[in-house]
């Protein structure tokens, strides 16, 4: 009976610590919880307080401008006591001199990347070994792409992987001009890229010309070629004299290189259909289709009839 006692005793000693752990558990919680509840007023208090002093910061600012007395900015400053408190332990450290050049160079080189990004439509990244050359060109304020073109360095030689660029651009005729008798390619690589892209941008633009042409005049066109890429174009145009209201068929052909948006000088052929046009008129007609050496098609149909 004594052993049944004590263990009695035990029992209640137990069970009465594990009500007073719980209770101090409580108390610490609620202590924290009040805590947390008077820094969030005083942080809703100092909110208020910032957003008075930028009502009043704005109201000024606002009758300043209204009035023309606008002043210098240090006047419209909040007050110090509703800024965020700075943490003075973190001191700022400045850069030094060769730091700030450093910095400054690296800026002017991204900008000139930039700006040839735009201009040009060429970028480059190297991801998995490879150098990948992006082409976006703009043709007539229209964007075209992205063309890539894959290139592996292997010390000196530039290895041609792949590319995607259409088959108007002959990518591995150049790749074997610029680096078959090159010992260090690094030297031919800005020249391929620039060719590159030369070849890309002037198909396009042929393209987009002969489009444009045959939408704008799809009733006078007759008899449209656009051959080997849009290298040879030749078409046919209807026009009415107004004399005698006599249709005029004038055959147009040109011949492009296939890095060039113009033709070839000297290989526009003006034909003419009837040919009994006087020479005066012939010759005046072919002065002024030379308009079709330096505007694109449409524009140069409009300003040479």
């Amino acid at each position: 009976q004594a052993y049944n006692c004590l263990i009695h005793f035990y029992k209640r000693k137990s069970l009465q610590m594990a009500d007073f752990g719980d209770i101090l558990m409580d108390f610490d919680a609620k202590s924290q919880k009040e805590k947390n509840l008077e820094k969030l007023k005083q942080d809703v208090k100092s909110l208020k307080r910032k957003r008075d002093a930028m009502l009043d910061r704005e109201i000024k600012i606002r009758d300043d401008l209204n009035s023309g007395t606008v002043q210098n900015a240090s006047v419209y400053r909040l007050p110090v006591a509703v800024l965020p408190p700075q943490n003075l332990s973190q001191r700022q450290v400045l850069p030094s001199d060769a730091e700030v050049q450093r910095l400054r160079n690296i800026a002017k080189t991204k900008q000139k990347l930039q700006a040839h990004a735009l201009c040009h439509g060429v970028t480059s990244l190297k991801e998995d070994n490879e150098t990948k050359f992006i082409f976006d060109p703009y043709v007539g304020g229209k964007p075209f792409g992205p063309f890539v073109l894959r290139l592996r360095f292997i010390r000196t030689q530039a290895v041609l992987r792949g590319h995607t660029l259409p088959h108007a651009v002959p990518t591995r005729s150049l790749y074997t001009e610029y680096f078959e008798d090159a010992e260090d390619h690094s030297e031919q690589l800005a020249p391929f890229i620039r060719s590159v892209a030369k070849h890309l941008r002037a198909f396009l633009s042929r393209k987009q010309q002969c489009d444009q042409l045959r939408q704008r005049f799809a009733e006078d066109i007759r008899e449209f070629q656009a051959a080997n890429h849009c290298t040879a174009i030749s078409f046919s145009l209807c026009l009415k004299d107004e004399d005698n209201e006599e249709q005029i068929i004038v055959s147009i052909d040109m011949i492009y290189d296939r890095d060039e948006e113009r033709p070839k000088p000297e290989t526009l052929k003006v034909t003419f259909d009837p040919p009994h046009m006087s020479d005066d008129d012939r010759q005046a007609v072919k002065e002024q289709c030379m308009v079709f050496y330096s505007m694109r098609l449409t524009e140069a149909v409009i300003a040479a009839f």
